[in-house]
């Protein structure tokens, strides 16, 4: 295979750049954590509105019979009812808060290596070659996808350098004014993608150091 096995280790993220926030993109986990929300309370509800009808009523048929037998135990009753109620609404809430949280947990990691891939291939459409290597972090989910994406990166940069080697090769007349400035111009495209900064050669630049050459040969 090109340039070897395509087997990476995890890298460190240097510390402080790993992604902290919960809301990466609010269109996309604001619908799928409310879908997550609507199935899991919607079930949730499903279960706990009939047993609170049955209970209820059970209760109040054990208060009337408290009521002819028992009225001591009427008190009791009445406190494990109102128990039951603030039970039941704790688990209702206690479960849409859990599953909200899960919801934006997993929806932040399904989204932080797309999100992290988008900016460094932003910087790489700008040219901006010489940017940090991509980082995969330990418990990234898209490992697969970001060791293809790391490893397609590599690629490309070394192709760049490959390029920029075999451009260097070779010798331009710098009487061709046209064919030296096209040269000299891709030479420093190249270098700017690798970081190393080169003014750009217009055609009157070309003229003016072939001059020089002429001079100094003469001389």
């Amino acid at each position: 295979m090109l340039y070897g096995r395509r087997v990476i280790e995890p890298q460190r993220v240097p510390h402080g750049q790993g992604s902290k926030r919960y809301i990466l993109n609010k269109a996309f986990q604001y619908k799928y954590c409310w879908y997550m929300i609507t199935a899991v309370a919607g079930g949730a509800l499903l279960f706990f509105l009939p047993t609170f009808y049955f209970v209820s009523q059970n209760y109040e048929l054990f208060k009337t019979l408290a009521y002819d037998t028992q009225p001591h135990l009427v008190q009791h009753l009445e406190r494990e009812i109102t128990w039951l109620r603030v039970f039941l609404a704790a688990a209702f809430v206690l479960i849409t808060s859990v599953t909200l949280f899960l919801s934006m947990r997993m929806t932040k990691n399904l989204l932080s290596p797309l999100v992290t891939m988008e900016k460094h291939m932003h910087h790489l459409m700008l040219g901006q070659w010489n940017i940090p290597d991509y980082h995969i972090p330990a418990e990234d989910d898209f490992r697969d996808l970001s060791m293809t994406y790391d490893y397609f990166y590599r690629s490309l940069k070394a192709n760049t350098e490959t390029e920029l080697r075999l451009l260097e090769k070779l010798s331009i007349d710098p009487q061709n004014r046209e064919a030296y400035a096209a040269w000299k111009n891709l030479l420093a495209i190249k270098r700017s993608r690798l970081g190393i900064k080169e003014e750009f050669i217009t055609n009157e630049s070309v003229v003016e150091l072939s001059e020089f050459d002429q001079k100094r040969r003469v001389s």
